[in-house]
Parts: C-alpha cells; sequence; structure tokens
C-alpha cells in the first residue's frame, strides 16, 4: 500500500535525522512547533472516498497540499490523490496500488502480483480496522518482513485513518550510527561488515571499535577516543518523537525533536516556515507538493557541541552542509 511506503521512508528518515542533528530541548519562541500529544500510536486521519469500476473495488484517500510560491502559501485539503484496488477474503485484505492509467482503462487486476497483506476480522467489508501483517508479493515472490514501523488502518465511509507505532525491537541505534560516521567522519557504513544481528563490526583500518552495541545504544572507540551513544525513539498521538545523545570526554551533545504532518491551513504558513520540510526533508522554499512539520532543535548549537567534542580526534571530518 503506498500510504504505508510513503509513512515508513519518511518517517524513519525523520528519526534517523533527528536523532544525529540538532541539540536541547525544543522549546520555541513561535506558535508551538510540532505538537506532541501523549504517548501512544502516531494517529492520522485522510479524507477517502469508495467505488466499483471495471468489477474492481477501489479506495482513494487524500493529503493535503501545502504549496509555496513566491513566499505565497496556499492549502489544498485534498491536493495529493492515491488510489488503491483491494480484494477482501475472509479476515485478509490485499491492497494494490494502481496507476492513474490502469484505473481509468480499467486494467484487469493481477491478483498475484504485487499487493500488501493486512489482517482483520470485518464480516468481508473493508470498513473497520487492519493490521499490517508486514507480508505480501513484490516481484512475483510471497515474503514476509520486519517493519520499522507498526501500522494499522481504520477504514470509515469518509476517511482512512492510520495508526503508527516504532516497533521497540527496531534495531534505532543502526540508522543512528550510519548517519554519524557519513555526516562526521565522511565515509558509509554499507561499505563495512556487520553481523549476525545487522550490528556494525569493527572497523581496523579507520582505528573504530565496539565493546558495546545494542538495538539503542553503542559504546565505540575511534582512534583512541570512547564515545557513548544513546538513541531512543517513540510514538505520541500528534508526532513521532525522537532523542540522541553522544557523550566523550566530560562533553555531551543531545537532541530531541518531533515530527508531524501539515493537516490543516493554520500550518501552511509563515509563522510555521522553520517547521516546514518536504518529501526530502529538506526545506527548499519552492513548489513542493507534500511539507511535513518536524521541529529539528538547535542545529548551530549542537554542531558546536560536537566539533568541541571531537576537536583532538585526527579521524573528525565533517561533512560540509
Amino acid at each position: 500500500m503506498k500510504l504505508n511506503k510513503k509513512f515508513s521512508a519518511i518517517a524513519i528518515a525523520a528519526i534517523a535525522f533527528a536523532v544525529i542533528t540538532g541539540c536541547g530541548d525544543d522549546s520555541s519562541t513561535n506558535p508551538g512547533g510540532v505538537q506532541s500529544g501523549e504517548r501512544g500510536a502516531f494517529r492520522v486521519a485522510r479524507p477517502a472516498t469508495y467505488e466499483t469500476k471495471g468489477g474492481i473495488n477501489y479506495f482513494t484517500y487524500y493529503w493535503g497540499k501545502c504549496t509555496i510560491s513566491n513566499g505565497v502559501y496556499s492549502w489544498d485539503p485534498k491536493g495529493s490523490t492515491d488510489r488503491s484496488a483491494y480484494i477482501i477474503s475472509k479476515d485478509s485484505l490485499k491492497v494494490y496500488y494502481r496507476d492513474t492509467e490502469e484505473y481509468e482503462n480499467d486494467t484487469p487486476l493481477d491478483e498475484d502480483v504485487n499487493y500488501f497483506m493486512y489482517g482483520g476480522n470485518n464480516n468481508n467489508s473493508i470498513f473497520g480496522h487492519w493490521d499490517a501483517v508486514h507480508c505480501g508479493i513484490r516481484n512475483g515472490e510471497y515474503k514476509c518482513g520486519t517493519q520499522e514501523l507498526n501500522s494499522s488502518y481504520e477504514f470509515k465511509q469518509d476517511s482512512v485513518i492510520t495508526y503508527l507505532t516504532i516497533d521497540p525491537n527496531f534495531n534505532l541505534i543502526n540508522s543512528f550510527l550510519h548517519t554519524f560516521f557519513h555526516d562526521y567522519f565522511s565515509f558509509c557504513t554499507d561499505d563495512y561488515d556487520t553481523d549476525e544481528n545487522g550490528n556494525l563490526k569493527d572497523i581496523p583500518e579507520r582505528g573504530i571499535s565496539f565493546s558495546f552495541q545494542s538495538n539503542k545504544a553503542a559504546t565505540v572507540t575511534i582512534q583512541g577516543q570512547v564515545i557513548k551513544i544513546e538513541a531512543d525513539a517513540y510514538s505520541e498521538t500528534k508526532a513521532l518523537h525522537s532523542f540522541g545523545k553522544v557523550s566523550s570526554n566530560g562533553i555531551t551533545c543531545t537532541n530531541e525533536s518531533r515530527f508531524g504532518y501539515v493537516n490543516k491551513a493554520e500550518y501552511c504558513s509563515e509563522a510555521y516556515k522553520e517547521y516546514l520540510t518536504n518529501d526530502n526533508l529538506d526545506y527548499q522554499g519552492s513548489d513542493i507538493s507534500t511539507y511535513y512539520l518536524r521541529d529539528k532543535g538547535n542545529l548551530e548549537e549542537y554542531s558546536k557541541c560536537i566539533e568541541t567534542l571531537f576537536q583532538n580526534n585526527p579521524a573528525y571530518n565533517p561533512e560540509k552542509q
């Protein structure tokens, strides 16, 4: 389901970004930034419609569109559309993304090609609650895999509600280390080996060794400097919340960040400019179809903290931003 793919890719990218950038708490003098809400599933409701066309059942959901052109902000609550076909069989829901040409031409649905699977007990009706089971057909093969986000969907007569929680077993530290080494030591961890748990192995040619790794913490030595890292992320009712901390030699650099969605006209405005970010998680201030809200923290303060922490480390080689 395209909705699930979009949420997963953007949310995890936001988490990875958040735990490595910014510093301090998320207080601010602007109009409130990203609202947090209480601990619980991150809930996003989208308007939706349902139809049967060419013998195929469809649902269509809408994303609000915030467009910025020449400094002018405009908001369309149904500016972006995603359409999917679906088949229900007892307690299973198969969802197939359909492009505009397939929809308009009533292209027959190949039931065994590229679908996502959901489980529920809704008496052969799409309306009700469905949980993603992380299984489906991809490239002709039935596959099941782990997900960073646990997702479920509630289909109502006029809307689709998405509920997201971050899997507590997700190896967040791997995402942190990937960005950490890229941004501050200018190399990619993809080029080096991992163990059976997916944890990065020692890299002796770079003077890097690990004495401890878990899914949310690591102790790493880089050219003789011992560094402790902590990372965490969890869902709130109105945002995804992430936290990161890097400590060494009595210096600690920390960050808390929240990531939410532009879901009303108030957020598509000059007042929220510093929180707006596009699909690429990089605010550009130009014509972008969909914007999100992200409290990035104090980048300038954090950069100074990191520079001080690694000022005597010969391997420190930050990427130019």
